[in-house]
């Protein structure tokens, strides 16, 4: 997970790619939901994809996934009101739906597995068995008197 900036991360392309389908497939719903629905969409899309960016930022482990965590609950609320525009026949077709929540459903994928990748303990190898000090059999004789 070595990257020069956070656009190079697959995670944040998909994230980019979901926020401007949003915005392109919101700019279609009824007026009336421009502070609604509409807003909702667009706040919950741009908190995924800057979350991802700003966790890229932060140095401490715990702070990086404080971010790409708060990222993914975004995908679960935007998964939410996709349902809920399709619900409420917002969108075109059936397509844009499913195609919405595949993408989701990949970012949260990754996400996981980012998390998952940061706050596992670092394995460590064994300890290296103890050499004999010379002074071991003087102990062993010391116990004795």
């Amino acid at each position: 997970m070595n990257f020069d900036n956070f656009t190079k991360m697959h995670v944040w392309q998909l994230a980019f790619e979901l926020l401007v389908k949003i915005y392109k497939i919101t700019s279609q719903f009824p007026s009336e939901e421009k502070f609604g629905l509409v807003s909702d969409m667009k706040r919950a899309a741009n908190s995924i994809t800057h979350n991802i960016a700003e966790g890229f930022g932060r140095f401490e482990p715990k702070d990086k996934t404080r971010f790409y965590k708060i990222s993914r609950g975004s995908c679960f609320e935007l998964a939410s009101q996709v349902l809920v525009s399709s619900a409420l026949e917002f969108l075109k077709n059936d397509s844009d739906r499913d195609e919405l929540l595949e993408l989701i459903k990949n970012i949260i994928k990754e996400l996981n597995s980012i998390i998952k990748r940061i706050e596992s303990p670092i394995p460590q190898p064994p300890p290296k068995p103890l050499r004999r000090s010379p002074l071991d059999s003087l102990k062993h004789s010391w116990n004795h008197i």
